[in-house]
C-alpha cells in the first residue's frame, strides 16, 4: 500500500491537490456564511401536543380497527419520496486507495495474536411484510434497546420486545402519531434510548407533497408499561426560522434522529427545488416538557458547495456533552466526510459551524445488488446510515462511529469500477477540537469469482470496551437476501473486521424492488457490552426483519503483558492555532513540561515529513510549516520515554 502514500512527482496531481485543499478551505468558508443568513432562530413552536398512555394508543387502535377505520393493505404500497441518489462531481485526491486505515497515533488495547470472538446469543423475527398495516415497502427498520427491552420501528409499525424476544406492545404508527399527522402517512421512522435522560425518543415525518411534517415522541421513562405516557408532537418543517429563504413548498425526507445530553437533532434530504439539506435542533429539556423549542439551520449541505449530504443527527451518550454534531458524507465530493457542530449558549440557544471536513479512504457509487432467481435489490447511495458516538472504558474517551455502503473491489478497495458492495465504518476522534480519523475498515468479500456475496445497509456501533458491531444485510447471484452481523475487535488491529456471519440462510429471490433503508447496530445500556442489531431478509420472497442479540469474546493477552492496558493520566493538553495555516503552528501546552519532548510532523498516511526534540520546561512554541505541501497532516507530541504522547491534525494551505 506504500504506494498511495508516496509524495507524487506529476505536477498535474500536484497541482489538482492544491485546488482541491484551496477549494475545501474557501467552501468551509462560503457555507459558513451561506448558513448565517438562512439559519433560524429558536423557536417555541405552538404545535399540537398530546400526551397518551400506551394503554389509551392500543385502546384507539383496537376501536379504529373494530370500526374499519385501519383497513389492511394486502399490496404492496412503495413508500416512494426518495426523490435523490446522490452521485459525487468530485473525487477527493487525498482520499487513499485502501480498504482499511490506523491513524499514526492510534491509541487501542493491545493487539492480540487472538483478537477474539463473537457469538448470536438470540435472534428472532421481529416483523413481516404481511404484518403492515398500510402495506409499506421497504420496512426502513430501525432498533433501539433500553435497560429492559426493545423497541423496532418500520414503515407503519412499532413493536416493543423484551429481550427474550416475546412481543409485548405492537402499535400501527399512524395511530401512535395520529393526533400530529393530520391524515397524513408517518413513515421513515427512527427511535433512540437516550441513556442521559433515561427516556425513548421516536420521530417520523409525514407525506404530504411539500411542506411536510416532523413528528415527534418521547416516554416519561425508560421501562415500557400500559401506563407509561408518550408526549407527542409535530413541527412543520417550513415553520422555525427563515423558512422563505429556502425550504418553502420543500418536501423533507429521510430524517435522522440524534440525541444527547442537550438536545434531539434531525436532519433531512429536501426536494421540490435545488436539492440540499437542513437540519432542525430541538430543545430536549423543553421537549420532555412537552413544549417544541426548535432551530432550523438551512441549506447546509449542496451539490455546489459541499457540506453533509443526509446529515445524520449523532446520538451522544456523554452526560456532560456540552456540543452536539451532524455528520454525513460531503454532498459533493467522495472521499470526504463533512461534520457541522452545534454550540450551545449558557440559555440553550443553539449555533451552527461551517463545514469541518475528514478525509477517508476512497469510496464508490453503491451497485444495485443481485439476489438469487429475483429482481436487483436497489443500495440508494453512499449515505451514512447511523452515526453514534460512545466511551471507550479502555482508553476513556468518546468517538463518533459511522458507516455506509460502498462498491469495491476483492480488496475492499474503494472505486467506480469495483464489482461488488462493502460496508465502510469509521471512527473519528477528537470532535471537541479538529476531528480526525482514528481508523476505518471494510466488510467486503474479498473472493475473486463471478458471484461476490454483496454487503450493504450497514451500521455500526461501539461498546465500553472498545470492540464495534456491525449490522447488515448480504446477497448475491447464488443467494437472495439475507442478513448478517460482523465485528471490530478492540485488540485486533486499527480497521481490521472480522470475517462476517449470516443471520439467515434464504435461497429464494425478492421481487419487491425497494429494499432498505437502513439497518441497526445498537449497545445494551443495561451492560454496556452486549450489542442488539436489526436487518431485513427475504422469506418466502418477501421482506422480514431480523433481530439480533451479539456478545463478544476479547482473546486472552499475551503472557508477557498485564491482564488489563492501563489508561494513561493526562499530563498535559495540546492545541494549535491557526487552523488551516499557511506558514506557522503555534502549539500551546495545558502546562510547562518538566521533561523533553518529541515533536514529529507526518501526513495522514504516516509519512514523516520532520522530527525534533524539545527542551524540558517548555509550554508553547511555533512549528514553521512552509516547505509544506498543501494538504492535511498530523503534529504529534510525545514525552521523551513515550509514555505520553499526543496528535492533533492541521490543514496546510
Amino acid at each position: 500500500m506504500n504506494e498511495y502514500f508516496m509524495q507524487t512527482k506529476n505536477a498535474g496531481v500536484k497541482f489538482l491537490m492544491m485546488f482541491f485543499c484551496f477549494f475545501l478551505f474557501f467552501t468551509s468558508i462560503a457555507i459558513a456564511q451561506k448558513t448565517d443568513s438562512w439559519q433560524g432562530v429558536n423557536v417555541q413552536w405552538p404545535g399540537k401536543n398530546l400526551e397518551l398512555s400506551i394503554q389509551q394508543i392500543l385502546d384507539q387502535q383496537a376501536y379504529m380497527e373494530k370500526h374499519n377505520l385501519l383497513p389492511k393493505h394486502n399490496y404492496r404500497k412503495v413508500e416512494s419520496n426518495e426523490k435523490e441518489l446522490l452521485r459525487h462531481k468530485f473525487i477527493n485526491p487525498l482520499s487513499p486507495k485502501i480498504a482499511s486505515y490506523k491513524a499514526p497515533d492510534f491509541e487501542a488495547a493491545k493487539e492480540q495474536a487472538i483478537a477474539g470472538s463473537y457469538n448470536i446469543a438470540l435472534s428472532f423475527d421481529a416483523v413481516k411484510h404481511s404484518d403492515i398495516t398500510q402495506g409499506w415497502m421497504p420496512p426502513d427498520p430501525m432498533l433501539d434497546c433500553g435497560p429492559k427491552q426493545l423497541i423496532l420501528v418500520v414503515n407503519g409499525r412499532i413493536r416493543v420486545f423484551d429481550k427474550t424476544g416475546v412481543l409485548q406492545f405492537d402499535i400501527d404508527a399512524d395511530v401512535f402519531f395520529n393526533s400530529v399527522r393530520g391524515g397524513s402517512n408517518a413513515v421513515d421512522p427512527r427511535v433512540r434510548y437516550d441513556v442521559t435522560s433515561k427516556r425513548w425518543f421516536i420521530s417520523s415525518i409525514t407525506i404530504e407533497s411539500a411542506n411536510n411534517h416532523v413528528l415527534m415522541a418521547v416516554s416519561s421513562g425508560p421501562i415500557l408499561t400500559p401506563q407509561t405516557t408518550f408526549k407527542i408532537m409535530e413541527f412543520k418543517q417550513n415553520l422555525p426560522g427563515t423558512a422563505s429563504a429556502g425550504d418553502n413548498n420543500q418536501f423533507a425526507d429521510y430524517e435522522t434522529l440524534g440525541v444527547d445530553a442537550n438536545a434531539v437533532y434531525i436532519g433531512c434530504n429536501m426536494f421540490n427545488g435545488t436539492p440540499h439539506t437542513s437540519v432542525w435542533v430541538i430543545n430536549k429539556a423543553d421537549m420532555i416538557n412537552g413544549i417544541l423549542t426548535v432551530t432550523a439551520f438551512r441549506n447546509i449541505g449542496n451539490a455546489t458547495t459541499g457540506g453533509p449530504y443526509t446529515p445524520q443527527g449523532v446520538s451522544n451518550s456523554d452526560p456532560g456533552a456540552r456540543e452536539g454534531y451532524f455528520i454525513g458524507t460531503d454532498y459533493k465530493t467522495a472521499g470526504l466526510l463533512s461534520i457541522r457542530r452545534i454550540s450551545f449558549t449558557a440559555a440553550g440557544v443553539a449555533s451552527i459551524s461551517g463545514n469541518i471536513s475528514v478525509t477517508v479512504p476512497s469510496t464508490g457509487f453503491p451497485l444495485t445488488v443481485p439476489n438469487k432467481n429475483g429482481g436487483g435489490l436497489p443500495a440508494i447511495d453512499g449515505r451514512l446510515l447511523l452515526a453514534t458516538m460512545h466511551k471507550n472504558d479502555q482508553t476513556g474517551k468518546y468517538s463518533l462511529w459511522c458507516s455506509h455502503t460502498s462498491a469495491v473491489n476483492n480488496a475492499g478497495i474503494g472505486t467506480g469500477t469495483g464489482d461488488r458492495n462493502g460496508v465502510r465504518w469509521y471512527e473519528i476522534g477528537n470532535l471537541q477540537n479538529t476531528p480526525n480519523l482514528r481508523q476505518a475498515g471494510t466488510l467486503f468479500d474479498s473472493a475473486i469469482t463471478a458471484a461476490p456475496n454483496y454487503y450493504w445497509m450497514g451500521t455500526i456501533c461501539m461498546n465500553g470496551t472498545g470492540n464495534a458491531f456491525i449490522s447488515c444485510s448480504v446477497s448475491s447471484k447464488n443467494i437472495g437476501g439475507n442478513g448478517a452481523v460482523a465485528v471490530h475487535y478492540a485488540n485486533g488491529g486499527g480497521g481490521t473486521t472480522s470475517s462476517p456471519s449470516a443471520t439467515t440462510n434464504n435461497l429464494t429471490g425478492y421481487f419487491g424492488g425497494r429494499w432498505g433503508d437502513y439497518s441497526s447496530a445498537v449497545v445494551d445500556p443495561a451492560d454496556n457490552s452486549t450489542f442488539w442489531g436489526c436487518h431485513e431478509y427475504v422469506m418466502n420472497g418477501d421482506y422480514v426483519v431480523k433481530v439480533v442479540k451479539v456478545t463478544v469474546t476479547n482473546g486472552p493477552q499475551n503472557a508477557t503483558e498485564n491482564a488489563s492496558p492501563s489508561v494513561p493520566t493526562a499530563k498535559w493538553l495540546a492545541d494549535l492555532a491557526p487552523n488551516p495555516a499557511s506558514n506557522s503552528l503555534r502549539i500551546n501546552l495545558s502546562k510547562p513540561v518538566n521533561e523533553r519532548l518529541m515533536v514529529s510532523i507526518t501526513n495522514l498516511y504516516g509519512i514523516r515529513y520532520s522530527d525534533r526534540m524539545l527542551d524540558a520546561g517548555i509550554s508553547s512554541w511555533t512549528e514553521d510549516i512552509s516547505a509544506l505541501k498543501t494538504g492535511f497532516y498530523m503534529i504529534s507530541i510525545s514525552s521523551e520515554d513515550g509514555s505520553y504522547k499526543q496528535a492533533l491534525q492541521f490543514e496546510k494551505r
